[in-house]
């Protein structure tokens, strides 16, 4: 599978209209590209340069992709859109907790792009990695997850990497994912600029919305992790 994600941030983010109406364009654009899955929302509040609307895109094949980009490119862009940063990235392998959002929730998806520096030590990323993809089993607000390597990127900076989880609702993300120890005291320190081993450069994009159904996909999936 391979994935394109981008977060658009419009010209007008007030503009209750402009946005209805770019992600009305961007879904039947896709749709006519045969995207595998399609999800374009209005961002929610709490979103760090996370843009006004996230699009996540899957298709079958990179060549699939390839064929279609100028659609969603027409799509994504114009007067009405600012700016946008977005990722392409082959399908990663997959963790699932077993948990589901209440009955009628359909919850939220959350995707973080970041840039790891060129220059730091392969071990020093493998550990932040390795870090990162135990947060699940310290965190039961995780429901899905994935974490991927970028294959190409466009934006404010050179994404390396994308972060993506699911939860019930926002309350799980922004209070305990956020607030979790492992996350803060253990995680956090790859992104501080005070600690000495950080290795997360620029700014990093971490945008969210409401979904219906799931997004990370189970195609090349993991057994759930445990604590222990």
């Amino acid at each position: 599978m391979y994935k394109v994600t981008r977060l658009l941030h419009l010209a007008e983010p007030g503009d209750d209209n402009s946005a209805a109406t770019a992600v009305e364009r961007v879904t039947a654009a896709a749709e006519s590209a045969g995207a595998e899955h399609v999800l374009a929302a209005r961002t929610l509040p709490g979103v760090r340069n996370g843009g006004d609307i996230l699009v996540h895109l899957r298709f079958g094949t990179e060549a699939a992709w390839t064929r279609h980009r100028a659609t969603i490119d027409a799509a994504t862009s114009g007067p009405a859109i600012r700016h946008t940063d977005g990722v392409e990235y082959e399908t990663a392998p997959v963790g699932r907790s077993g948990r589901r959002p209440a009955a009628g929730g359909g919850g939220v998806y959350r995707t973080l792009l970041l840039r790891v520096d060129a220059g730091a030590d392969p071990a020093e990323v493998r550990r932040f990695e390795h870090g990162t993809l135990q947060m699940p089993a310290h965190i039961p607000a995780i429901l899905a997850w994935q974490l991927s390597p970028v294959r190409q990127a466009t934006g404010s900076t050179r994404w390396t990497h994308v972060w993506e989880q699911e939860f019930a609702d926002v309350h799980a993300l922004l209070g305990p994912y956020m607030h979790h120890p492992i996350h803060w005291g253990h995680v956090d320190r790859w992104f501080d600029p005070e600690c000495p081993e950080q290795i997360v450069r620029d700014r990093v994009c971490h945008s969210f919305c409401a979904i219906e159904a799931p997004v990370i996909d189970t195609a090349v999936e993991l057994p759930a992790v445990r604590a222990g």
